[in-house]
């Protein structure tokens, strides 16, 4: 009983750490607030980022700058919330998927856009692949720029499969401990309803331009690469490492900046594709 104990508080202590982070300070507008800019002729398209789980819009503030410093208009939102957590990205990913889909529709508005760029990390990975798929709004993104997404399905290092090997503690954890304030982190295990839904047929739509970045050193998306890529035709996938050499985690890919490099060159090699 101890043993399924230390096992129970291990599995919860592992699987809401998908893509945690620090809470940046607040910026002046609330997230979700559509602050007005005009998308130029170079960049027609408005550039939305979705972050991961248990993070928040701010989490953008290195690559939101790099776009606007780039002549880009970015809007990020915190999304997924729930009562009593500080961060976002812990509802269920399916109402996440809606609530996202509502602000695209809002940004599209705003600026006269007929499509956007999505750029994900982790969970807003998942989401932008789920948008464009099982949502059916592929004819509204242009192209799909992912940071570490969890496109199959992660093992947390082999964390989900050992808790799968005692099924009573896989459904105490799922059904029981996790749904009380991350149902996203059950949607994000491999084998999960949502991710049979995802991976049921290609990912990759007609019509829209996929590329992946992930990190050989990822221990939250695992296995890492495997977990993320898209191995699809015309799907660019890429390690962090053969860009830049060097050690980059989960959560720090987001702000490093050989990956913020890496989607200001696929959002402008998207721009002539």
């Amino acid at each position: 009983m101890r043993r399924a104990g230390l096992a129970t508080a291990a599995a919860v202590m592992a699987l809401t750490g998908l893509a945690v982070a620090a809470p940046a300070p607040a910026s002046a507008a609330e997230p979700g607030t559509i602050t007005p800019c005009t998308p130029s002729a170079a960049h027609p398209r408005p550039v939305i980022l979705i972050h991961g789980t248990m993070s928040m819009a701010e989490s953008w503030k290195s690559l939101a700058a790099k776009l606007s410093d780039n002549g880009y208009c970015s809007y990020s939102l915190t999304f997924g919330t729930a009562p009593g957590m500080p961060m976002g990205g812990v509802a269920p990913i399916a109402d996440s998927a809606v609530e996202v889909a509502g602000f695209i529709e809002r940004v599209r508005t705003a600026t006269g856009a007929t499509t956007v760029d999505l750029v994900g990390h982790s969970q807003g990975g998942s989401i932008a692949e789920y948008y464009a798929k099982n949502l059916g709004h592929a004819a509204t993104v242009h192209s799909e720029i992912l940071l570490s997404p969890v496109t199959h399905g992660t093992t947390m290092s082999g964390l989900v499969n050992l808790v799968s090997q005692v099924p009573l503690l896989r459904d105490i954890v799922n059904s029981v401990v996790l749904p009380l304030f991350c149902g996203a982190c059950v949607d994000l295990q491999t084998g999960s309803n949502f991710m049979r839904g995802l991976n049921n047929g290609p990912i990759a739509q007609p019509g829209v331009r996929y590329a992946v970045l992930a990190s050989r050193d990822d221990f939250i998306a695992t296995p890492a690469g495997p977990a993320s890529f898209i191995t699809e035709p015309g799907v660019t996938n890429q390690y962090i490492q053969d860009l830049h050499p060097g050690s980059v985690d989960h959560i720090g890919i987001v702000s490093n900046p050989a990956a913020i490099g890496w989607v200001i060159d696929q959002l402008a090699a998207a721009e002539h594709s």
